[in-house]
C-alpha cells in the first residue's frame, strides 16, 4: 500500500543510491598521470604526461568483458590501471586457448595501430578491471607531437620479441617442471618478465586453472595436474579454485633456474712459464 501511495519516493531513492554508486566507481580513485608515468610514457615530462592522460578516458569493466576481438580493427590503445587482461585464442571447435596474462601497469593494443592489421587475440578482463583508453586519433597524435614515443615503443616492442625468441627455445629443450615454475614465479609476480616487469613484494598467487596453465604451455590439464599435485605434496604450492598460491618461492626458483653442474667452474692445475704449478677456472 505504501508503495503504491507514494511512487514518487521511492524514484526519488532509486535514483540517489544509483548516483550514489556512480560517484564511487572505482576509476575515478585512478591517478592517470602516476600511471602513465610507470608504464609505456616512463622518463617523458610532465607535459608529455599530463598531455596524454587529458585524452585518456578510464573504464572500469567485470570480469570476462571483451576489450577486443581477433580480427577487429583496431579502434585505440589501452594500459591497464588495475586487474588483469587475458588473451587467448578460439578454436575451431570452439575451444580458448589462453596466450597470454597481462596485468597493470602493463599496456596493450599498440601492434595493430603501428601495421594495420586486425587485432591478433581476443583480450578479455580477467577479475574486475580498469583500462586507460586512448582512442586511435588521439594515440597518433601524440606520437606525431612526440616521436620519442616511437622510440620508446620500439625498445619495448624488441624486449618482448626477444622474450618471445626465449619462449620458443625455452619450449624446445627445457623440460616442462623448468618451464612451469618460471610461468608460476612470472605470473604471481615474483620474478619480472618481459611482458610482466613488475614484482609484487608479496606476490604469492597465480589467477590461473590447471586447464589454462596448460594451454599457456601447449600441455594437457593432466600434464600440468600431475606436476602441481607433486609440488603441492613438497609444500612449494597450493592449488585453489582457479588459483594456484605459491607457498615456497625459493625452492621453485631453484625449480625454473636450475644451476647445471657442466657451467659450474671448475679449478684444474696447468704449468706455469716458471714452472710453478697455478690454477685457471674454465667455464
Amino acid at each position: 500500500m505504501v508503495l503504491l501511495q507514494y511512487p514518487h519516493k521511492i524514484l526519488f531513492k532509486t535514483v540517489k543510491l544509483l548516483t550514489f554508486i556512480m560517484s564511487k566507481c572505482p576509476a575515478d580513485d585512478i591517478d592517470k598521470i602516476a600511471l602513465l608515468r610507470k608504464s609505456w610514457l616512463e622518463g617523458f615530462s610532465e607535459e608529455v604526461l599530463t598531455e596524454a592522460a587529458a585524452c585518456g578516458t578510464l573504464r572500469a569493466v567485470g570480469d570476462g568483458t571483451l576489450l577486443h576481438a581477433r580480427g577487429a580493427e583496431a579502434d585505440g590503445f589501452y594500459t591497464i590501471a588495475s586487474g588483469a587482461v587475458r588473451f587467448s585464442r578460439t578454436t575451431a571447435d570452439g575451444h580458448a586457448t589462453t596466450i597470454a596474462v597481462l596485468d597493470a601497469p602493463n599496456w596493450f593494443g599498440e601492434m595493430s595501430l603501428f601495421d594495420g592489421l586486425p587485432r591478433t587475440h581476443d583480450g578479455h578482463a580477467s577479475g574486475s578491471t580498469i583500462v586507460l583508453f586512448h582512442a586511435k586519433t588521439d594515440f597518433k597524435r601524440l606520437l606525431n607531437k612526440y616521436p620519442a614515443i616511437y622510440e620508446q615503443f620500439a625498445k619495448m616492442l624488441s624486449l618482448r620479441l626477444r622474450a618471445t625468441f626465449d619462449l620458443v627455445e625455452e619450449a624446445a629443450v627445457a623440460p616442462l617442471g623448468q618451464r612451469l615454475a618460471r610461468r608460476l614465479l612470472e605470473l604471481a609476480h615474483i620474478r619480472p618478465s618481459a611482458m610482466n616487469a613488475a614484482t609484487i613484494a608479496r606476490g604469492r598467487e597465480v589467477p590461473l586453472t590447471q586447464e589454462e596453465l596448460g594451454h599457456l604451455l601447449g600441455k594437457s590439464r593432466q600434464s600440468i595436474s600431475k606436476l602441481l599435485h607433486v609440488w603441492e605434496q613438497n609444500g612449494l604450492i597450493q592449488t585453489k579454485y582457479g588459483r594456484i598460491s605459491i607457498k615456497q618461492p625459493e625452492a621453485l626458483r631453484k625449480l625454473a633456474y636450475p644451476e647445471p653442474a657442466e657451467r659450474m667452474p671448475r679449478k684444474i692445475a696447468l704449468p706455469a712459464r716458471s714452472g710453478a704449478l697455478h690454477s685457471k677456472e674454465l667455464i
